[in-house]
């Protein structure tokens, strides 16, 4: 990219790629101090984590095995003889707890911690964490893991903390930790192109849906309008899987988000639209079926580089609009861009 998108803009890309938009609205991003994501993120879980408490933190059943001059919950005959506990008018029960020592809550607790590792984090934001990780006293230390983040469960009404383990997870993603000095070093995500292309798509696609209800919104495969007698099942052939298929009455439109430092390609030293990416959409186009008697048209969107394309072709009888969104300009402006491409 000619600029670095601005963590406000990543943070907007998240909130529609994990569609988690009224959840991210919770958090004031604008108060971040710099413009690292190892300082995003901070803020996000620092301010996630008092919004969370002043509702009431998650909370599950523990159970809990212990001495008691009473019976509670289940009463453990076995210990209570083996220990002489009947004599003394005592037993040994379990029972279940209500506590705020849940998967969820270790989690974000872990999070903090891992963050206070980074080296780089702003010395302001960096004593917030430390006194947001302490608040969280009666919750158990865990090491973060994929199995941890795979394994907890939250509840439909809980999607604020679907939205900061999604933002937890990134950090476990990013971080880099010196297991000699435990030291760590945040991985900038958005320098992966590969992560960012997969970003870029799916805001794309949510931002369509949400933001353009006069379009109906999916991913499609699209089967090749080809036969062959040695692989009459065509399995051969590569999958044909759209990154958005777009429909609204009259219309039917296939849109293929792509993201490269370089919006352009080069041949010859001179610029040239990616071939990879033409080839690619006017396969899609000729195999696509006709949705009500409409033909398919093409888009490829790309982030803005250096200039504006607006381009219209019109090849083998099918249009094709080669067009970029400026990911570096203010939100309300890359909302209406958008918008516009789909008017």
């Amino acid at each position: 990219m000619a600029s670095k998108i601005p963590i406000k803009n990543i943070y907007y890309l998240l909130c529609y790629a994990w569609n988690r938009l009224e959840q991210g609205a919770i958090v004031d991003v604008g108060r971040v101090p710099t413009t690292e994501l190892v300082d995003l993120f901070a803020v996000v879980l620092c301010d996630g984590l008092k919004h969370l408490a002043r509702r009431g933190l998650e909370q599950g059943y523990k159970l809990r095995e212990e001495e008691l001059s009473g019976v509670r919950g289940r009463l453990d005959i076995a210990n209570s003889v083996r220990r002489f506990l009947f004599m003394q008018g005592r037993s040994f029960c379990a029972f279940d707890e209500i506590s705020a020592d849940t998967s969820a809550n270790r989690i974000l607790k872990a999070t903090l911690k891992t963050l206070l590792s980074a080296q780089d984090m702003d010395g302001g934001l960096r004593k917030r964490v430390q006194l947001t990780y302490r608040s969280l006293h009666g919750i158990q230390d865990i090491k973060l893991s994929r199995n941890a983040f795979s394994s907890v469960r939250v509840t439909s009404s809980s999607l604020f903390y679907r939205f900061l383990l999604d933002v937890s997870n990134l950090v476990f993603e990013s971080l880099l930790v010196d297991e000699a000095s435990g030291s760590a070093r945040f991985r900038d995500f958005t320098r992966d192109d590969d992560k960012m292309a997969r970003l870029f798509q799916s805001f794309l696609f949510n931002f369509i849906a949400r933001e353009c209800p006069q379009w109906a919104v999916r991913s499609e495969n699209i089967k090749w309008q080809a036969a062959s007698e040695t692989d009459p099942d065509l399995v051969l052939l590569p999958r044909m899987q759209t990154d958005i298929s777009t429909t609204r009455p009259g219309e039917y439109r296939i849109i293929d988000a792509k993201f490269y430092r370089q919006t352009l390609g080069s041949f010859f030293d001179a610029e040239k639209i990616h071939s990879a990416n033409l080839y690619q959409m006017t396969s899609y186009l000729m195999n696509a079926p006709a949705v009500g008697g409409i033909e398919a048209s093409g888009m490829l969107i790309y982030p803005r580089v250096d200039r504006v394309l607006r381009e219209q072709y019109e090849i083998l009888g099918r249009k094709i609009l080669v067009c970029t969104v400026n990911l570096d300009a203010p939100w309300r402006a890359i909302d209406q861009e958008i918008r516009d491409l789909m008017n």
